[in-house]
C-alpha cells in the first residue's frame, strides 16, 4: 500500500456535481465577492491613491515656492 497522499486521492469515487451547483454558487459568492472588492478598495486602494495624490500637489507646490524639484535619492542634509 502507498502512503502517497495523491495516490490514495486518486482512487477515490467522486460523485457527480448537482447541475444546480454553479447557479447557487453564484447566487452565494457574488453579493460577498462584490462586498470584498468594495471594501478592499476603500480601505486600500483609494488611500494609496490619496497619498501618492498629495504627495504629487506637495511636489509641485515646492517646486513653485522654490523653483527646485527635489530628486529623489537625493541628499538633502547639505
Amino acid at each position: 500500500m502507498s502512503n502517497d497522499l495523491l495516490d490514495l486521492l486518486s482512487r477515490d469515487d467522486v460523485p457527480e456535481s448537482p447541475r444546480s451547483l454553479p447557479k447557487q454558487i453564484h447566487q452565494r459568492l457574488n453579493p460577498r465577492l462584490l462586498g470584498f472588492h468594495l471594501a478592499e478598495f476603500a480601505v486600500l486602494a483609494v488611500p494609496f491613491a490619496f497619498f501618492h495624490f498629495l504627495k504629487a500637489m506637495a511636489g509641485a507646490f515646492t517646486f513653485t515656492l522654490t523653483g527646485h524639484f527635489r530628486q529623489e535619492g537625493e541628499d538633502h542634509a547639505e
